[in-house]
């Protein structure tokens, strides 16, 4: 598995792994790895590329907590806390996982945190009609990507998930686009300030 790794402020790290850079050889092993409670939510995918992405973002979380805490990659059992947030049960780590179109995600660090990663795509006028009732400004693909990533990362690192709402002012956004050849994405990473 190829991975790419950004540094982000506050320790953080951001990684991302792309499904084509995956080979078929690969999947199996990945797959093997992850704990059954995983597999049984990967296997409720329909779709192959749904499945494979899910798959992707498991072995992403694995390879940075890895990484952070020298503990090989099958031992990591995760569990969700509070609000449905994933965590490594013993680990004294905080990550959140992400994926679309070709990408998976996984931001990790000593705080908590929340991450989303979304393939920019046509809106929908009813996702327009949501959005601007959630209070999103803006016309572009751009500015509502951003904006939904926002929500999504804030969502996550609550653990309230999305509600389209006023954030609280006590959130920090690390904020990024990526051309790939699968389209532009948008993603974000928040944290909360710290004091």
């Amino acid at each position: 598995m190829k991975v790419q790794r950004l540094a982000l402020p506050g320790g953080a790290t951001l990684w991302l792994a792309r499904t084509w850079a995956v080979t078929a050889g690969e999947w199996p092993a990945l797959y093997a790895q992850m704990d059954p409670a995983r597999q049984a939510r990967c296997d409720r995918y329909r779709r192959e590329e749904d499945k494979r992405r899910c798959v992707l973002a498991d072995a992403l979380a694995r390879h940075a907590l890895a990484q952070a805490t020298g503990l090989p990659p099958k031992t990591l059992r995760f569990a969700q806390a509070a609000g449905g947030k994933p965590c490594a049960v013993g680990v004294e780590r905080h990550f959140s996982l992400s994926h679309s179109g070709s990408l998976a995600l996984c931001a990790e660090g000593p705080d908590p945190l929340g991450a989303d990663i979304q393939r920019r795509r046509p809106i929908s006028p009813a996702l327009q009609r949501r959005a601007a009732r959630a209070g999103h400004i803006g016309e572009s693909e751009e500015d509502f990507f951003a904006w939904w990533t926002r929500q999504e990362a804030a969502g996550k690192l609550t653990g309230t998930g999305l509600r389209l709402a006023p954030l609280p002012a006590d959130l920090t956004f690390w904020e990024k686009a990526l051309d790939e050849p699968d389209g532009t994405y948008s993603l974000c990473v928040c944290t909360r300030e710290r004091a």
